[in-house]
């Protein structure tokens, strides 16, 4: 016999999704039409769920929490939902930092994380700028730390983790669905790449996948529109700007979520700190508003040494199945280093906040 919810259970779910509904943000909406990324509220940074802490970046995996189990997000709304907690999309700045998580999600057995690598494929953006052509190859950036850039993508570097492989077999990033939707013939430029393909095809967003070409747990570029579960990490940019206009600093304002990591319980992987990266003038940024900033370039690295272990967080009293790498001294791992300092003031858009920047030399 087919189950048929009684009337009061109908009552109670509708009930439920009419609350959910209501209490979503109403989405700003640009000049241009399009949505806005969220401002940080302060309750909401106030309470962010953390389930392990590196450095002095809290972390948040939405698959350990119960209430997001099951939930996935595409790009932009997965960065709202981190954004909303004074947090944003994680960016891998350094290889152990990938090193650490592609660990749990082998340990979780995650098929797939979003973070907020993304490609300046932006009309009227700056993203035509020379220094970035072509945009597959130098046109990728963290838009969660400053727009610091990722390496270009035509030669390995130690920097980055991309897959010899993917959908049509060739080495990634390779804009799969964006050169087989191709372009559409239009009376504007609305929704069209600089490249002159349909933005909502485009692969230029970054996300993680667990060997879904047999290729290992390695980056991919993939449509925005790709549904993912994610990891939020700590956004110094978005906790001082709370800081700036509230007047509290909620860096260290967090609860432990469910399912937190004991940094321990990991096996040791071998961290050092990479060669030294051939490093280029900074580019600068100028803002729609507001001063000019920089596009940040990766800062050189220091010789190679293992780095100290962050501190640890208490010991859990359950779930203990997965978290850092690191181990015990005397074999000192990784620390998370310092980012670069951001600015504080409105800057936006697909980027990281309000606007998008424009990128010039």
């Amino acid at each position: 016999v087919p189950f048929q919810p009684s009337t009061r259970m109908k009552l109670i779910i509708l009930t439920a999704l009419i609350s959910s509904t209501l209490a979503q943000r109403p989405a700003r909406i640009g000049a241009d039409g399009k949505p806005l990324l969220n401002r940080p509220v302060l309750d909401e940074c106030m309470k962010r769920k953390s389930h392990m802490k590196v450095g002095n970046h809290n972390y948040f995996l939405s698959w350990r929490e119960p209430w997001h189990k099951f939930e996935d997000w595409d790009w932009f709304n997965g960065r709202n939902f981190c954004r909303d907690r004074c947090m944003d999309l994680v960016s891998f700045d350094t290889p152990s930092e990938f090193q650490m998580f592609e660990e749990i999600m082998r340990k979780d057995n995650i098929s797939s994380v979003w973070t907020s690598g993304r490609k300046c494929n932006f009309q009227n953006k700056g993203c035509d700028g020379a220094h970035l052509q072509p945009i597959n190859v130098n046109g990728w950036f963290w838009a969660g730390a400053s727009n610091a850039r990722i390496p270009p993508t035509d030669k390995p570097d130690p920097n980055a983790f991309w897959s010899h492989t993917g959908e049509n077999g060739i080495a990634q990033p390779d804009n799969f669905e964006g050169e087989k939707e191709g372009p559409i013939q239009a009376e504007n430029n609305i929704g069209i790449t600089i490249e002159g393909l349909q933005e909502f095809h485009d692969e230029a967003c970054l996300t993680v996948l667990n060997n879904k070409y047999n290729d290992g747990i390695k980056w991919h570029d993939v449509a925005c529109h790709f549904r993912s579960v994610i990891i939020c990490e700590d956004s110094d940019q978005l906790i001082n700007l709370i800081n700036s206009q509230e007047g509290i600093d909620v860096r260290n304002e967090f609860e432990e979520g469910t399912n937190s990591i004991d940094i321990d319980s990991l096996p040791q992987l071998p961290i050092v700190a990479p060669s030294a990266p051939l490093v280029q003038q900074p580019q600068v940024v100028q803002q729609s508003l507001g001063p000019a900033v920089q596009f940040q370039q990766r800062p050189p690295a220091p010789p190679s040494q293992p780095l100290p272990l962050p501190p640890r967080r208490p010991p859990q009293t359950q779930f203990n199945s997965a978290g850092q790498f690191n181990g015990q001294p005397p074999l000192q791992q990784f620390q998370r280093p310092p980012r670069p300092t951001r600015p504080t003031g409105v800057f936006g858009g697909l980027f990281n906040g309000f606007r998008l920047p424009f990128f010039r030399h």
